[in-house]
């Protein structure tokens, strides 16, 4: 009886590995054009990122390191955890990193630049009113400014070295930053050069408005920054209480991360935990 059920269990096993063989040889292609399909989406969004902030890495070499960073992170929960929940969520969570910290570096360096614009103005009105003409006052302030203010600046010199007309860079400008207040200093060198006017008073004139809002906002964001912190007070409290109750009572807390049922209630947590940001973001953000 042992014999037979010995030879049971060795069929048994060939019959799993002959399954294994068989899967893998079906979904290999789709795993394969899938890969291909992310690879291609990940190029484009973070190349196209990185162009924008004037990164100039190699991007397979950034998507290989991020997919190592995957396949260790991944190894490492499984490890420490054996939850899949955990292992999914990590690669979910690896995966949009490098979009995530893109879009970060980008609004940083958009909020950058808003603030060094009402310096750059005051710098070509005082060329303008110097008797500079306007290309000659942007090359000035641009080799002036830090960056990013002075790098796209000079990139707007090179496009007028191309052959680009002054409106359609500032358009290009406008487009790659996109800031309201870079869209009132093109309006007024547009205004100028069709219809003339003392361009250099209307840049102080501007960039002193552009100062006194930016005084109106740091005021405001003083006067908010409590209700913000309680936002990510919010969401990191329910964190740092699971991981207490995980030390404290693992054996109550391992169905949370090893069941369906645990995985729907982390899913509906995360999903309120985000709603609830956004709504206090939303009722924080005062727009001027």
């Amino acid at each position: 009886m042992s014999l037979f059920s010995g030879n049971w269990f060795w069929v048994g096993a060939v019959a799993l590995g002959l399954a294994v063989v068989m899967a893998v040889l079906v979904l290999a292609p789709g795993a394969v054009k899938a890969g291909g399909d992310y690879r291609r989406h990940f190029s484009g969004r973070v190349g196209h990122g990185m162009k924008e902030l004037l990164l100039f890495v190699d991007v397979d070499r950034l998507f290989r390191a991020n997919l190592l960073l995957c396949l260790v992170a991944c190894a490492l929960v499984w490890l420490l955890t054996g939850s899949l929940f955990l292992v999914l969520v990590s690669v979910a969570l690896l995966g949009a990193l490098p979009s995530l910290l893109i879009a970060h570096l980008g609004a940083q360096r958009r909020k950058q630049f808003a603030r060094q614009l009402p310096d750059a103005m005051m710098l070509i009105g005082g060329a303008v009113r110097a008797g500079a003409s306007m290309t000659l006052a942007l090359r000035q302030m641009a080799s002036e400014l830090p960056a990013p203010g002075g790098q796209e600046f000079d990139l707007l010199l090179r496009e007028l070295r191309l052959g680009v007309t002054l409106d359609d860079a500032l358009f290009s400008l406008e487009k790659r930053m996109g800031c309201d207040d870079l869209r009132l200093f093109g309006a007024a060198v547009r205004i100028a050069n069709e219809s003339g006017g003392n361009l250099a008073e209307t840049l102080e004139r501007l960039a002193d408005t552009m100062r006194k809002k930016m005084a109106l906002e740091d005021k405001i964001m003083a006067l908010t920054s409590q209700g913000r912190m309680q936002g990510w007070v919010m969401v990191v409290l329910p964190l740092g209480v699971g991981a207490a109750l995980f030390a404290i009572q693992p054996d109550a807390m391992t169905p949370l991360i090893h069941s369906w049922q645990g995985w729907v209630t982390c899913g509906v947590v995360a999903i309120l935990e985000v709603v609830g940001l956004l709504f206090i973001r939303r009722i924080m953000a005062i727009d001027i």
